[in-house]
């Protein structure tokens, strides 16, 4: 099912639920919001980024395209791409940004946002 998004544009919507009942739950931990803001108490400045379309920057292997496959008036299509809806694309995606932002002092991510922090000390305006 196509549906129009309150910007304008359109979302592909499948139903995975069968192919979620059989899928083997991935246990990666998802960040909590309260870690984050946690976190935040000794920085002044803040900077964010929108990862649009995240899930959609992550390939489908191979082996894996058939599971995502749906049917329209225009014959049997699968997706290149993670698709919305998946059980583990959640967890899929925020492994992926858990070990890119791996090291860096100042970068979170929550879902498909990466917040950026610029500590008191090292801002670059006077107080």
């Amino acid at each position: 099912m196509v549906v129009r998004k309150p910007d304008g544009s359109n979302r592909v919507y499948v139903d995975f639920r069968k192919l979620n009942k059989v899928t083997v739950f991935d246990p990666e931990p998802m960040p909590q919001p309260e870690q984050n803001f946690t976190s935040l108490e000794k920085d002044q400045y803040f900077y964010t980024f929108d990862l649009s379309k995240g899930y959609w920057q992550v390939p489908m292997t191979e082996e894996d395209k058939p599971f995502t496959a749906f049917v329209t008036h225009k014959g049997l299509h699968q997706f290149k791409v993670m698709p919305f809806g998946l059980i583990n694309a959640p967890a899929s995606f925020n492994r992926i940004m858990r070990k890119l932002l791996y090291g860096s002092e100042h970068l979170d991510n929550y879902v498909g946002d990466v917040l950026g922090t610029l500590p008191l000390e090292r801002s670059i305006c006077p107080p």
